[in-house]
């Protein structure tokens, strides 16, 4: 089938764009180097532009290496997505004594923009970059680049992300590209691989939760559970049918007193709407676009249960040791699905039938969808997700 002829004009505007932006990054790159003073002061920049479930998944090792003896002396700063702002200020400002947000859209369009931020990172005179991404971006690469300090370290890349003549641009900017372990790893223990040479307790961490939030769980009425729920997706196949939730949760409440939950962003806000239109007898709070990622995290931590699609709120429920179901068609199997035990127990993942046994192909499906899956949620039943969430809440 052949594209349409929209689709074939982007595809070549993109073409013509692409190589002009290099450029230009590479001009602004070179006006920062030669035009603001590099002096090394008694601070480290860890460097982490993804999203919510990235810094999640990267967070529990900031502090174990705020401990260490060796930098007791230093200041730690954040360079970030500014969606993570609201909750690494909340959660980490302890550690952290500065944060650069950034606005990755602007970042890379707008070059004034990218000037100013890049300008930052150079005039704060940084000792030490640690650039803990495995999935390297050539537009990002510029951060660590002007930074002046001769001590930047990456991980070795696992993702397919850069062409070899970007890389070998980029290469030459580290002291080391450090090895964080094979191919698939789930991507707490590529980060503690990678943390692990700048910490030996980093090393031994075990996993997301996090002792030290400031929520507890309420004691709930007897018998009644509150259950959250996280429709939203970042695409189609991914998004498990609204109406399957529905005659889930419907079912749920055939055997017990529920109360639900719907979380997510402003854009899940009519899907909540939808949800409660569904289920005629059941309190339902639509807190989508209502809380702010910390309110979101507590929320998360008074239920008893959360059933998602494989989206941030899965990796909040692994820092607040919330009880969780994932409904997930396998995106990056192996490194970010399934949960492993050792890192998050409570997170139970549950795939389409086609899958199999899990444990048993684990290989197979890692080699068929680490670097991404077409598989449809929509083909995971409503009964494989009741089984699931009935063992959940009865303690199993």
């Amino acid at each position: 089938m052949k594209a349409p002829i929209s689709e074939l004009i982007s595809n070549w505007v993109y073409r013509f764009k692409y190589p002009f932006k290099l450029w230009v990054y590479e001009l602004i790159d070179q006006w920062i180097l030669f035009s603001v003073p590099y002096r090394p002061q008694k601070k480290i920049l860890i460097y982490r532009l993804d999203l919510i479930g990235d810094y999640l998944m990267c967070r529990p090792f900031f502090s174990v290496l705020r401990r260490e003896k060796r930098w007791e002396d230093f200041s730690f700063s954040l360079a970030g997505n500014q969606q993570v702002k609201e909750l690494a200020e909340s959660m980490d400002s302890t550690v952290f004594t500065d944060f650069i947000w950034i606005d990755r859209a602007r970042f890379i369009n707008s070059w004034g923009y990218r000037f100013r931020i890049l300008r930052a990172v150079r005039h704060a005179g940084f000792e030490m970059v640690l650039y803990p991404s495995h999935t390297r971006q050539y537009w990002l690469e510029s951060i660590v680049r002007v930074s002046g300090s001769s001590k930047v370290y990456t991980g070795k890349a696992v993702g397919h992300y850069m062409s070899s003549s970007e890389k070998s641009w980029s290469d030459h900017v580290y002291k080391s590209h450090l090895s964080t372990g094979p191919v698939p790893l789930f991507e707490f223990y590529r980060n503690r691989n990678f943390f692990g040479y700048f910490s030996e307790e980093a090393s031994r961490l075990p996993g997301l939760m996090d002792q030290n939030l400031p929520y507890s769980n309420s004691n709930f009425e007897s018998g009644q559970k509150v259950i959250s729920i996280a429709p939203g997706a970042s695409t189609r196949n991914r998004r498990w049918p609204l109406s399957n939730f529905g005659e889930l949760l419907l079912k749920l409440s055939e055997s017990r007193s529920i109360e639900v939950k719907v979380l997510g962003g402003p854009v899940e806000f009519l899907l909540g709407e939808e949800l409660i239109q569904m289920l005629p007898g059941i309190p339902v709070q639509n807190l989508a676009g209502k809380r702010s990622l910390t309110q979101s995290m507590e929320e998360l931590r008074n239920s008893d249960l959360l059933i998602s699609n494989e989206s941030s709120p899965v990796h909040m429920a692994a820092t607040t040791g919330t009880t969780c179901i994932v409904i997930s068609q396998g995106n990056h199997f192996g490194r970010w699905n399934p949960y492993p035990k050792e890192v998050a127990s409570w997170i139970q993942t549950v795939y389409p039938a086609s899958f199999g046994e899990v444990n048993d192909k684990y290989d197979s499906l890692a080699a068929m969808y680490h670097d991404g899956s077409e598989e449809d949620v929509a083909g995971i039943s409503v009964d494989h997700v009741l089984e699931a969430a009935r063992n959940l809440l009865n303690g199993n």
